[in-house]
């Protein structure tokens, strides 16, 4: 978790001066590796032209713009529309950004000004201003910092046309009709002007990147900075804690702060046990009426109060605080504690499929899972994965004990695709997914949607050394759809395979190690898994766009370049319709 601090540093000082940085070298660029040459060069000729056609009228308009982007100008209207922005949304972030951005574009002005000294157009100027300090111009600079923040705020409240005139106006012509002015007036040469605009659009987008925009999760285009409940009613969000996950007093504090200035009651806290990770807790706090769960732990704590929420229609955030984070990642969440919070309160809700794991025994209770379950060497590896070494490391720690199982033997397994016939493989795993990207982005499942209605599920089974390199390469190197076309006759005899369907059948010969969103559930001979479209709502980040059933093939078969060695007993035809016919080994 990013401190105060490090949050500011990472979102806006950093940012600042690399913009700071490259409008002083575009400066220092046009004041001496380009001067002389055109069209620097032809820029005083610009001004004496504007100088040349002056006129009474033009005189007064380009007074009155320049005025309204002096100094005192800009003070008292951002002090004005910064308390305005308090009243209308109740939050201090609408006037801190807008403060913000003036003071950061002040900052970068004053900056390039230590380094950069250029002189004003050779013309009689109409303000009594310096002969120095043209680059670049700093009514232009301002007129942008502050008008566009403004219509930044107004963009959260207006839609349609008016919308779109009220940033073309503050964003665009405003600071436009400025620089000209400072043109026409022989304060500032064209390039200053555009420097300005360089600067001031880069400040307006670190501090809503920081602050406003979806990225940085505080709402989005045509939300609102703070929650307004419906009838008058006062949101309350319950947070599921893993407290071996969160357990800082000062994480504690910062989430409650953020409710509390989003217009959130007091949320209801409620930790996980070893008794119960997660689904008892969940379940207390529907029993108390929440409008959201909010889950602070890792995947299999997510998993279980998902499997709660499971068609109550109660939102899921998540403040991802595991070792894999797979749904999070997946869905493009934020890991930094305070903007998966901040999801959590501001942003949109989005409907994803879970998957159902039957129960072994006759009474027993259907468990779910948000990411993947899986039977074989993923399950062995994520038991056999040291505690110390996942909380120093992380996911990587997930390597070393795969490293233990790679020459384990390979399982006898029958799959069995949506009650079709029996598809008979000998595979290293089998794993049923919801979503398809493992950690650093590696697609195990290209094409996997949370919100399609089918599983994914993959046979991973590569033969030898050169077998286990090519597999790597290629699920490392794959893409989202990435799916290369291979012959149907060629199809089973690669080490990965790929089909999908709404359910799942999964059979050993022997009792083989099997997971849920990467926790261990016990050795068996059967893993049985069928989807339950839409049936959870997980509160997103805006701009996270659904992929219908319809855009994808199916099956859709993945190549490797590795022949597999056929087992003598395997009998012969396959639900794939290609004959078994036995094939001799072959060196890769």
């Amino acid at each position: 978790m990013l401190t105060e601090a490090g949050r500011f540093l990472r979102r806006i000082a950093l940012p600042l001066v690399a913009t700071a940085l490259v409008v002083v070298g575009l400066g220092l660029l046009v004041t001496r590796a380009l001067d002389g040459v055109w069209p620097v060069s032809g820029e005083d000729d610009l001004v004496r032209t504007l100088e040349d056609h002056r006129s009474d009228l033009w005189d007064a308009v380009t007074r009155v713009l320049s005025v309204a982007s002096s100094a005192p100008a800009v003070i008292g209207v951002t002090l004005v529309a910064s308390a305005v922005a308090y009243a209308v949304y109740r939050s201090w972030r609408a006037p801190l950004f807008l403060l913000g951005t003036v003071l950061a574009q002040t900052a970068v002005f004053g900056l390039t000004h230590a380094f950069v000294d250029r002189e004003r157009p050779d013309v009689e100027r109409l303000d009594d201003v310096p002969g120095d300090g043209a680059y670049f111009s700093g009514h232009t600079g301002a007129a942008l910092a502050l008008y566009g923040g403004i219509a930044v705020l107004l963009s959260h409240r207006l839609q349609g046309r008016v919308r779109v005139w009220v940033w073309r106006v503050l964003c665009l012509l405003v600071p436009l009709a400025v620089g000209l002015s400072r043109v026409y007036r022989g304060d500032s040469h064209l390039s200053d002007v555009l420097a300005a605009f360089v600067s001031a659009a880069a400040v307006l987008a670190i501090m809503n990147a920081a602050m406003l925009s979806p990225r940085a999760v505080w709402g989005g285009a045509g939300g609102h900075l703070r929650h307004n409940g419906e009838n008058g009613h006062v949101p309350r969000a319950a947070l599921v804690v893993n407290p071996i996950k969160l357990d800082s007093a000062d994480d504690r504090a910062r989430i409650d702060r953020i409710m509390a200035e989003a217009g959130w009651a007091p949320p209801l806290w409620l930790e996980t046990t070893v008794e119960d990770p997660g689904g008892g807790a969940t379940r207390a706090a529907l029993a108390e009426g929440v409008d959201l769960v909010v889950v602070a732990g890792g995947d299999g704590t997510v998993r279980e109060c998902a499997g709660a929420l499971a068609g109550t229609g109660v939102p899921l955030a998540v403040v991802p605080s595991g070792t894999g984070n797979l749904l999070a990642r997946n869905l493009g969440l934020p890991i930094d504690l305070t903007d998966a919070v901040h999801v959590a309160v501001h942003g949109h809700d989005r409907h994803i499929d879970l998957g159902g794991i039957e129960p072994d025994e006759p009474d027993g209770e259907r468990r779910y899972f948000t990411a993947m379950a899986g039977i074989g060497l993923d399950a062995a590896m994520v038991a056999d994965a040291p505690d110390a070494l996942k909380k120093k490391v992380g996911w990587p720690a997930y390597a070393v004990s795969a490293g233990r199982h790679l020459r384990d033997a390979r399982m006898r397994v029958t799959l069995r695709i949506d009650d079709g016939e029996p598809i008979k493989r000998r595979a290293r795993m089998v794993l049923v997914g919801n979503v398809g990207a493992l950690q650093a982005g590696m697609q195990l499942l290209p094409g996997a949607e949370p919100d399609d209605g089918l599983l994914d599920v993959v046979v991973f089974a590569p033969y030898g050394m050169t077998g286990w390199a090519h597999a790597t390469v290629r699920v490392i190197g794959r893409r989202r759809r990435d799916v290369p076309e291979v012959p149907p006759r060629q199809r089973r005899w690669r080490p990965i395979e790929h089909f999908t369907g709404r359910s799942v059948e999964v059979t050993t010969a022997r009792p083989e190690p099997r997971e849920l969103d990467g926790d261990p559930i016990g050795p068996g001979t059967r893993l049985a898994v069928r989807v339950r479209p839409g049936a959870l709502v997980v509160r997103v980040p805006e701009g996270r766009v659904a992929v219908r059933p319809e855009a994808r093939a199916e099956p859709f078969p993945v190549a490797e370049d590795v022949v597999e060695i056929v087992a003598p007993d395997r009998p012969e035809g396959g639900a794939d319709g290609v004959s078994d016919a036995r094939h001799d080994r072959q060196k890769t």
